[in-house]
């Protein structure tokens, strides 16, 4: 792992101009591996980088956070909804312009992040004269799936490693070990570098304003397990009356979800938000905090809980459990078990002292990844030599 520096360190050195960075990305959705991309742009801007955040389409919900920040910001607009693997010819546009992009501005880092970043970009900025860098940010489903689509990705995925002479960057120990297990890498050839949190942001409040009130906040996807906490409310509402679950987030599941809450009778005590840009108001504003996924990569919204100094309920699975630790900064329960998330919450509320135990493990715990910090950890990174080693996938 890449040890967070204890002080800032000035890099480049005096006299010496600025490190030209590109952040490479397929979109800038409202999500994890985006909002992390986002707050590295404008630190590493701070710290005196030349940042260009570059994406293949157009979709940015980070106008806001970016605003000022002195990151040159290339939105392309070269695609628009999912690109399947048989259409060869807007892959090849989308390499084609994103190659023509970086030559023009001749970055000496390249940073891609998501599949599609590497897939696209990595061997055009090599091209370009760049030190190529990847960030796994999860624990990705196409390494392990047998499918044809799987497969085809996999080939391209390491065919990108290969051609961009690309040092990998997992956000986990986890991710890490996912990686260099199914892609047959050596594991310490991934460096790590855990997600930064910018705490100033995050910091508690004064006041709760409802302590019996949970929220679950993220992408409603099945993976999120949100069904779970439905199920969870149900069980709690029978002890606790005044108790109410908050879900922030959209996606595809969100009908379903709304039907399930119906059927099970507790559909005044679910507030469904959508999205939301106020989500540190939000933490402010309830008791307690859900993360019941089925797999994390190193959960951004686990840190913002902490960093609020929110308790935390989360499931026991690997991602969550290289941030999070029971008793200490959270309470961990065994995945898709409602009964056991009710009885933990039920012990923040009702036990004197577990739960300001665990709102300050996780305050401590969020200290340990701050943003500035994260920011010269990467610039450290992008100055070391390395040996890419790059094998084919192991399950072939």
């Amino acid at each position: 792992m890449i040890r967070l520096p204890d002080t800032e360190t000035s890099l480049p050195p005096s006299g010496h101009r600025p490190l030209r960075l590109a952040m490479l990305l397929p979109s800038m959705r409202r999500a994890g591996a985006e909002s992390v991309v986002a707050m590295l742009c404008r630190h590493l801007a701070r710290a005196g980088c030349e940042v260009h955040l570059v994406v293949a389409g157009l979709r940015c919900e980070y106008h806001e956070e970016l605003a000022g920040s002195g990151v040159g910001i290339h939105f392309l607009d070269l695609y628009q909804g999912p690109i399947r693997f048989w259409r060869p010819d807007r892959h090849w546009r989308i390499r084609a312009r994103l190659g023509a992009l970086l030559a023009e501005l001749a970055p000496e880092v390249v940073h891609c992040h998501l599949y599609h970043g590497l897939t696209w970009g990595g061997q055009a900025a090599r091209k370009a004269g760049a030190r190529v860098f990847y960030t796994a940010h999860g624990l990705d489903p196409w390494l392990v799936g047998t499918d044809l689509a799987s497969r085809w990705r996999r080939y391209r995925f390491v065919r990108a490693l290969a051609q961009s002479d690309c040092r990998m960057v997992a956000v986990s120990r986890t991710v890490a070990d996912h990686q260099a297990g199914w892609l047959g890498v050596d594991p310490a050839s991934i460096a790590v570098l855990p997600n930064p949190i910018e705490t100033d942001l995050w910091h508690p409040g004064a006041r709760i304003e409802h302590p019996r009130r949970v929220i679950m906040a993220g992408t409603l996807y099945p993976l999120k397990r949100v069904q779970v906490g439905l199920r969870a409310m149900r069980l709690l509402a029978a002890a606790e009356p005044e108790a109410e679950l908050w879900i922030a987030g959209d996606g595809p599941e969100r009908a379903n979800l709304e039907r399930e809450a119906v059927g099970l009778g507790i559909r005044e005590r679910v507030t469904f938000l959508g999205v939301r840009r106020d989500l540190p108001g939000l933490l402010r504003a309830v008791g307690a905090m859900w993360l019941l996924s089925e797999r994390e990569g190193m959960p951004m919204v686990a840190l913002e809980a902490m960093a609020s100094g929110l308790p935390l309920v989360a499931s026991a699975v690997p991602g969550t459990t290289d941030l999070a630790r029971h008793e200490e900064n959270a309470l961990l329960v065994p995945l898709d078990d409602p009964e056991a998330v009710a009885q933990a919450t039920l012990r923040l509320w009702r036990e004197a002292g577990i739960g300001a135990r665990i709102r300050a493990g996780g305050m401590v715990t969020a200290s340990q990844h701050e943003a500035s910090r994260a920011a010269q950890a990467h610039l450290a990174l992008y100055h070391e030599r390395h040996q890419p080693q790059v094998h084919s996938p192991t399950n072939r």
